[in-house]
């Protein structure tokens, strides 16, 4: 029996620490005797795959351009730590934060606005108000950012250690993962990347993370930006976003989800909602999907059946009429990603 055990561990591709304290603890109280096991095949399988992705997060984090990215690529913004070093007179130099409204105050010199500035460009400016000033004929600068703080991601969701994240120049999704410490056991294998653009229009990336990690596809490996959400869902889980009242990712709560359920989970349709334009985007594999059209009126009155979803499903719902004017919905493929587009109605 110990063996069998033996060997079933010898054959993982990765040890799970996880996995082997609780084969160890099921075995000792039940003092050998032949006992149901308590971890099922499709656990051990999940545990397997999440080791590998783990696996692969980590070696791309060694080889990651975030260790080679210039601090020349960091603009500076509010809430930034900027440690200024003047060469020729130490009462000129100081730590000081960038303020909310992107400046700071040096001694003699007075306010100084750095904001969209790199640190060499923050550099020439300060060197020429000390010229300009007459304080010093040939000064020397260096600016150097202790905390990076106006650039910040967010991660949520089953990563080892979620929370903010600041960017220290330009940043992938992946040299962020590799900061989270990795996924849990219960992570799912798609993850989304919600951005606000500066119009106030929404875009939410579908990113496959067996496509990204184990199959090569770099182009999944979306630069982030500043705002950016990153959500790492539990397997099992449907996302649904448009005109439904609460956006998200919501739990299949059995073997036969279906659509209604999904949608009366998520709050129910917005008042501007179509609910004769609803699709189903569903994972095929291989990096594939397929977009399944759905007139939710229908079936809500009986005349169609209720449509079951699957895990990795995204559930898109349109709006109606004239308040296409106010609310827009895009779909659409860039760069080897799933991407969904929106524009937020007005109140």
């Amino acid at each position: 029996m110990y063996k069998a055990i033996i060997n079933l561990l010898y054959n993982l591709k990765s040890f799970n620490f996880l996995f082997i304290f609780l084969i160890l603890i099921h075995y000792s109280c039940a003092g050998g005797a032949p006992t149901k096991t308590v971890i099922s095949e499709s656990s051990i399988k999940a545990m397997q795959e999440t080791s590998e992705l783990n696996s692969k997060l980590m070696m791309q984090g060694s080889t990651s351009s975030k260790g080679a990215s210039s601090p020349a690529d960091y603009l500076v913004g509010p809430a930034d730590l900027l440690e200024v070093k003047v060469y020729e007179s130490d009462k000129l130099s100081d730590t000081v934060r960038v303020s909310s409204r992107g400046s700071i105050t040096l001694p003699l010199i007075g306010n100084v606005y750095l904001s969209g500035l790199s640190a060499r460009e923050a550099e020439q400016l300060i060197e020429t108000e000390l010229k300009n000033k007459g304080y010093i004929v040939n000064p020397n600068v260096t600016v150097f950012i202790k905390e990076y703080n106006s650039k910040q991601v967010s991660v949520v969701g089953y990563v080892g250690s979620p929370g903010t994240y600041s960017l220290e120049g330009r940043e992938t999704l992946l040299d962020v993962l590799v900061e989270t410490k990795g996924f849990s056991d219960q992570a799912g294998r798609t993850i989304y990347v919600s951005r606000t653009e500066s119009d106030g229009n929404g875009q939410t990336y579908m990113v496959d993370m067996e496509e990204l990690l184990l199959k090569g596809n770099s182009d999944l490996n979306i630069e982030l930006k500043p705002g950016d959400i990153i959500y790492v869902p539990s397997s099992g889980n449907v996302y649904i976003a448009g005109a439904v009242r609460n956006t998200g990712s919501y739990p299949l709560t059995g073997e036969f989800t279906t659509l209604s359920q999904i949608i009366t989970t998520a709050g129910g349709t917005s008042s501007y909602a179509n609910n004769s334009d609803v699709k189903i985007i569903r994972y095929l594999g291989d990096g594939k999907r397929e977009i399944i059209l759905v007139d939710l009126e229908k079936m809500l009155n009986g005349v169609v059946e209720d449509v079951l979803v699957k895990d990795r499903d995204a559930i898109i719902v349109g709006a109606s009429g004239t308040k296409k004017l106010l609310y827009g919905l895009t779909l659409g493929l860039g760069f080897g990603l799933f991407r969904i587009g929106y524009t937020p109605p007005e109140k």
